[in-house]
């Protein structure tokens, strides 16, 4: 029967056995008694067989399966006692229910002893064909409830035999699709079976039988297959096992092997395993290594460049700033108006070129820094404060701070992100207002939140990113005097820490900076080693 889907459904357990009377085997020495029972139980829903002794009732159980059997205990050569132990030692039926049916008083026949043989019932003559038929009756009921339970057990197991063939089939194909070689062995490389892909990945003609190849030939090192093989008999399976293989043409490719030992119902043992072609993947990761080799090559060899250029510009522009400042006090006068602005020009590049090559060697020096420390950043302030005092003094502004933590870090580079932030909190103020700088904290899991909040002119969204970069400036030198590399160094150091930089703003009312630093010393000591 199958269901709108198409799939089958099981019949029902009443409608198996309807199909087919249930059978009763009656035994008894005696015809006369053989047929006043058959004709108690006489029905078109039971298959009554009789047996005339044991003997011929043990042969009878060996070749049909009964719902119960009606036992005399009197019989001559094998009792009744006998044969039902006898039934009982026979697997098929071991479970079959047996009534005894006897003569003997209670007294004469202790139920015990029959109990004990495997009955489940005593009937005593003269048989009351009532109560024969009620006993009877619920056996016959007991057997067609497991018969249907049986068969819907084994309906369901194969449903699910079935499916697993499916799924295990779609699976193979599913393999094949992607160029996955599934494969059996021997423990010695005698290969078993294999899948399409599996002949594929490696040119093997799918034509030749199996036991007479030997996955050793796949091996150009045979050191690699004994590794593999002592992996997998200490732990049993190997999993994502990277090896070079060789193709039957002779050129070399790597692939991912996952291998499991396997011990069949015989107690034989066997592998059975996956293969991946993953020659593309490791080519690229090579690739991929050897330019990060040689970025952080070129980024060292930049900043040694940066380090060394910088640091060998500061002793000549000192003698040009010198004296251009010299000659601007002494000789100014002597010089026309045009002469003055020249003059003037000198002074002014020369001082901003000092602080861009300033600035420059700060960026490149923070490489170099020593390794992290412990750092009581309400110290940190304090000197960026004094450092600081001249322009606070000169523009009025009110520099407020929470209580700070000391944490694990390196104080050159967290005074230079304070410095800078606060110093360009200062810088960029409204020119209706005095600048007030507030530094604020607060834990967060691992990290602590830092927030540098001002009340200053603001800075548009689009430009968020832009101020982290390197000479990146949003207004001239003339409005505001900078080299624009203050945020690029908040950047790098607070990156040094393991930490991130970012600034939310409402343009003409203020920004907040904030950046997160760890609060573990352990985190903390793993980014300095690290770096």
């Amino acid at each position: 029967m199958k269901n709108p889907q198409g799939n089958e459904t099981p019949t029902s357990g009443s409608q198996i056995v309807a199909e087919k009377p249930v059978k009763v085997l009656l035994v008894d020495d005696r015809p006369d008694k053989l047929v006043a029972l058959e004709s108690i139980l006489a029905g078109p829903a039971l298959e009554l067989v009789l047996a005339r002794s044991g003997k011929e009732a043990l042969r009878l159980v060996l070749a049909h399966e009964f719902a119960v059997i009606l036992l005399d205990v009197s019989m001559p050569i094998m009792d009744g006692l006998e044969t039902a132990s006898l039934i009982r030692q026979r697997k098929s039926s071991e479970h079959t229910p047996i009534i005894f049916i006897t003569a003997y008083s209670d007294t004469e026949m202790p139920a015990s002893r029959g109990y004990s043989l495997g009955a489940v019932d005593y009937i005593f003559a003269p048989v009351d064909p009532d109560i024969l038929r009620a006993k009877v009756s619920v056996f016959i009921d007991l057997f067609k409830k497991s018969q249907k339970i049986q068969y819907q057990s084994e309906w369901l197991r194969k449903q699910a035999e079935r499916r697993a063939s499916s799924l295990e089939i779609r699976l193979e194909d599913l393999l094949n699709r992607l160029n996955v070689g599934v494969f059996s062995a021997t423990g010695d490389g005698v290969l078993i079976s294999a899948n399409p892909a599996f002949f594929r990945l490696f040119g093997i003609n799918p034509a030749i039988a199996p036991e007479t190849f030997n996955l050793a030939r796949l091996y150009p090192q045979e050191e690699d297959r004994a590794n593999l093989m002592a992996r997998l008999g200490s732990e049993g399976q190997v999993q994502d096992y990277h090896v070079r293989q060789r193709h039957l043409d002779g050129t070399h490719m790597w692939v991912s092997l996952s291998k499991v030992l396997v011990t069949d119902a015989n107690g034989n043992r066997h592998i059975d395993g996956l293969v991946e072609d993953i020659t593309d993947r490791k080519m690229a990761e090579a690739t991929l290594m050897a330019k990060m080799e040689e970025l952080a090559r070129s980024n060292a060899e930049l900043e040694e460049f940066a380090y060394v250029a910088s640091h060998d510009l500061q002793e000549p522009l000192r003698m040009v700033s010198s004296y251009s400042s010299l000659l601007a006090e002494r000789y100014a006068q002597q010089l026309d108006e045009k002469g003055q602005m020249f003059l003037g020009q000198l002074v002014s590049g020369a001082s901003r070129m000092q602080d861009l090559i300033r600035d420059i060697l700060a960026f490149a020096k923070i490489g170099k820094l020593p390794n992290h420390a412990l750092v009581d950043c309400n110290e940190v302030i304090e000197k960026v404060l004094f450092n600081l005092k001249d322009i606070i003094a000169d523009s009025g502004a009110t520099v407020t701070r929470d209580q700070l933590p000391t944490l694990i870090g390196e104080p050159v580079l967290l005074g230079q992100v304070f410095q800078n932030l606060i110093s360009n909190a200062i810088k960029f103020r409204h020119k209706d207002r005095c600048p007030t700088v507030h530094v604020s904290v607060e834990r967060r899991g691992a990290f602590w939140s830092f927030a540098v909040t001002d009340n200053g002119i603001g800075i548009l969204p689009q430009f968020y990113e832009k101020i982290f970069s390197v000479f990146q400036r949003l207004h001239s030198s003339d409005d505001y005097a900078g080299t624009g590399i203050g945020l690029a160094i908040c950047r790098k150091a607070i990156e040094k820490h393991g930490g991130t930089i970012t600034v939310q703003s409402v343009p003409g009312s203020g920004s907040v900076f904030r950046f997160q630093l760890s609060s573990s010393e352990t985190d903390h000591l793993h980014i300095a080693n690290s770096a």
